[in-house]
């Protein structure tokens, strides 16, 4: 591949730092987020060896001799693509390990999470280090030099002075590497059939024919929603199925690596927080093209809506990407009681510190805007929290010492942070 074809992928940051000190590093996403060819590209800087669990020859090697297939890396990086495909490694690896740590030894990949194959006999706990790897973030599709942080800019009051306007058809587009490289109508049909084939496919192998006619049903609820609270009462009766079956589905579905959660922030059990997660898939694009939204539809009814909710789960998921990369450690979240309090994403840092975060797609902003980031703020006096307000527009404003009006883009287009260290 022409290296001008290869995007950056921030995270090797993160796997390179894994590999000096651990002795097995597991690059975990779903299908076709770029997991390969990242391995390969950190394979190509060392002394290593790769194979392939996609493999026929390969697989059956591991699985009927799994010591002497993990021995061919002999002092070299033994790289395993797709390594779910063969949980009778994992044994077999642990032990290996056991008798020698050295850092650097196994670079795994896996569209599965290896830990809820079926089959897998150990976590690989305090062996093994996991970075997840998403879909392209907007920084990596511009081919910024240096990763985005909007945490670290935030907290180093490095603003920028204005930004551009958000374009809704990077939203719809996504970030899946395939999709970005083709124009439509050829990205909706590699949506299309990507989804045909996790659940026609990847679905039965992970659970050998169990779930799977459900699960495209279950993508385009989710993908209905954007960034929503989990409701499974309600997705039991549009499944017509049990909530325990849904339960099962959704495991599945993080499994597969398919869809991202933030928990409800709160502080203790007995408040009046309401305690539900919200859940999406872990692409705009590919909840764009299921729930059937384009920009061009945008006049029609609900659509101004829709779009709402695909934006906030865009900044959310722009979010949980750079987490993997940051200067900064922290958590997400959000925020909803019984007396109609909503915060739609909250960041929470190591030391308490609090970011909260409204995402307003358009770009007229009043005072109602950031309402409920006062009164947030208000309510949790012993907290210290920094407001934003991310829109849909270009502009920037800082109010009251503590609350910021930025562009959605600022997620990306930020000043150089000159590394303190």
């Amino acid at each position: 591949m022409n290296s001008d074809d290869v995007l950056p992928r921030f995270a090797s940051a993160s796997v390179t730092a894994a590999l000096q000190d651990t002795p097995v590093v597991v690059i975990q996403g779903a299908r076709q987020v770029g997991k390969s060819t990242l391995a390969g590209l950190l394979a190509a800087t060392r002394p290593s060896v790769s194979v392939t669990m996609d493999d026929e020859q390969s697989r059956l090697a591991a699985q009927h001799d799994p010591v002497s297939f993990l021995q061919q890396g002999g002092d070299r990086l033994l790289v395993i693509d797709e390594a779910q495909r063969a949980p009778e490694l994992i044994l077999p690896l642990k032990a290996a390990v056991d008798r020698d740590r050295r850092p650097g030894r196994f670079l795994l990949t896996g569209s599965a999470d290896l830990v809820r194959v079926r089959g897998v006999g150990d976590s690989l706990a305090g062996r093994a280090e996991s970075v997840e790897l998403l879909p392209l973030s907007q920084g990596e599709i511009r081919r910024r030099d240096t990763p985005e942080d909007f945490v670290a800019m935030i907290l180093g009051g490095s603003w920028p002075a204005a930004g551009d306007p958000i374009d809704l058809a990077g939203v719809v587009q996504g970030g899946y590497p395939e999709a970005i490289r083709r124009s439509e109508p050829r990205a909706g049909r590699w949506y299309d059939n990507y989804t045909a084939r996790l659940a026609g496919h990847d679905a039965r192998e992970l659970h050998q024919g169990g779930y799977a006619d459900q699960v495209g049903h279950l993508m385009s609820l989710l993908a209905a929603g954007g960034m929503a609270e989990l409701v499974k009462a309600r997705m039991a009766r549009e499944l017509t199925v049990s909530e325990a079956t849904v339960d099962a589905y959704l495991r599945m579905m993080r499994t597969m690596r398919l869809t991202v959660e933030l928990p409800a922030w709160g502080r203790s059990a007995r408040s009046r927080v309401i305690r539900r997660s919200k859940v999406a898939l872990t692409d705009t694009g590919l909840s764009a093209r299921l729930a059937g939204f384009s920009v061009a539809k945008i006049s029609a009814m609900g659509a101004r809506e829709y779009a709402g909710s695909l934006v906030e789960q865009f900044v959310a998921l722009e979010l949980l990407k750079q987490r993997s990369w940051s200067r900064e450690v922290f958590s997400l979240a959000h925020f909803r009681d019984h007396d109609g309090l909503e915060v739609d994403v909250i960041v929470e840092l190591r030391d308490g510190r609090l970011i909260a975060i409204e995402v307003k797609s358009g770009q007229t902003i009043t005072s109602r805007s950031w309402a409920g980031l006062a009164r947030f703020r208000e309510r949790f006096p012993d907290r210290e929290v920094i407001g934003v307000v991310l829109h849909g527009g270009s502009q920037v404003s800082h109010l009251f010492g503590w609350l910021h009006l930025l562009p959605i883009t600022s997620l990306w287009q930020q000043p150089l942070i000159e590394d303190s260290g």
